[in-house]
């Protein structure tokens, strides 16, 4: 049974590895998806598309506002920053191409966005399978953070990210891209958040764009 890791420089590098996975999963089923795009269901695939794409760039903001500044005092990450904005100028490109086909469906290029995707790919899964490296826990106590920094690290980055984003979009993305052993810990939310106020309410709002998760919301 998957547990969540008490010692906070293991929690770090355990929390990173669990959202770069969400994003993972979400890059194949669109690819997957856009060979034989739903087009009578355009709405739905595409904002499920739009919260993709939202949740990274919520993901990437809250590491810039909170953990790059501490690890940059003991460490250079000046490389992942790099590699952000490399992942934002495809984020933006791709934002763009689905929010015009959001507000035209004559518009839609199943083709155009693959291409866009299959060209980002290296660059995206590059960056996080080297930022995942780069927070390793012996990484992090070799570069001299006491346990009490990772622990104010832990607890600024989630109250980061628990106040920005649109909530209708990142939280049920990431809970619907959560597989099941980590679905009770990860993140880690209260019971009612977890049970009640993601699927009832949060999930609600753009109930459709979750069929193309791979799991369930609770």
């Amino acid at each position: 049974m998957a547990t969540v890791p008490t010692d906070p420089f293991e929690f770090i590098h355990w929390n990173m590895k669990l959202a770069h996975r969400t994003f993972e999963e979400g890059y194949g089923i669109i690819v997957s998806k856009l060979d034989n795009p739903p087009t009578d269901d355009l709405k739905n695939f595409l904002g499920y598309c739009e919260a993709w794409a939202h949740s990274i760039i919520h993901h990437h903001d809250t590491e810039e506002a909170t953990l790059f500044p501490v690890l940059n005092t003991k460490m250079d990450f000046s490389h992942e920053k790099e590699q952000h904005a490399a992942v934002h100028t495809f984020l933006d490109d791709f934002l763009a191409t689905v929010q015009a086909a959001q507000a035209d469906t004559s518009k839609f290029d199943a083709a155009k966005l693959k291409s866009m995707l299959e060209s980002s790919k290296d660059a995206i899964f590059t960056h996080f399978r080297e930022e995942v490296e780069h927070i390793e826990p012996e990484m992090l106590k070799a570069a001299g953070f006491t346990t009490a920094e990772c622990a104010k690290i832990i607890a600024d980055v989630d109250k980061h990210a628990k106040s920005h984003g649109d909530p209708f979009l990142v939280v049920p993305f990431m809970r619907s891209h959560t597989s099941p052993e980590y679905k009770d810990i990860w993140p880690p939310i209260p019971w009612i958040v977890r049970k009640l106020v993601v699927p009832y309410v949060l999930a609600k709002k753009h109930s459709g764009y979750w069929k193309y998760s791979p799991y369930g919301m609770s």
